[in-house]
């Protein structure tokens, strides 16, 4: 029995090249890493780019291991946070915020894997000079995208 499906027009999804994009919080879950360690794991959606895959990124977080390493990741934290305009404060963050939470921000592409597979990598910017910061204050909604 023949199935009437025509499938000559699908593809594999690639990545996009590296350059400035709108990114949706499609996901993120905390998690913990192989070796244990706290983490967030979100799954960003590119906007205008349905056929692209989602990028995956990774947030570390702090465990008190280590100060020097801690700092670090609370930087790439916070960098995050701001990037995607998600409330924090002293108290902390909430992770019910991510979800639908966007950014426009750099995308580059990974170096092959031992499959020869590439991948897109989210680049934070730099938090705005000392002055300019502060704790970010939660903005609008957004419509909350579709799950893929």
């Amino acid at each position: 029995m023949k199935i009437p499906l025509n499938l000559n027009e699908i593809q594999e999804s690639r990545p996009v090249p590296n350059g400035k994009y709108h990114l949706i919080v499609a996901s993120a879950e905390e998690k913990k890493s192989q070796k244990g360690s706290p983490m967030i794991v979100c799954s960003l959606g590119i906007s205008g780019h349905e056929d692209a895959p989602n990028v995956s990124h990774y947030i570390s977080l702090p465990d008190g291991s280590d100060p020097t390493k801690d700092n670090f990741k609370a930087l790439m934290l916070k960098r995050f946070l701001h990037a995607f305009n998600i409330a924090f404060d002293e108290s902390g963050f909430d992770m019910d915020d991510f979800i639908g939470a966007d950014a426009d921000a750099d995308l580059t592409l990974s170096e092959p894997d031992d499959s020869g597979n590439v991948y897109n990598r989210l680049q934070l910017p730099k938090l705005p000079s000392e002055g300019n910061e502060g704790t970010v204050k939660k903005a609008s909604t957004a419509a909350k995208p579709p799950k893929r």
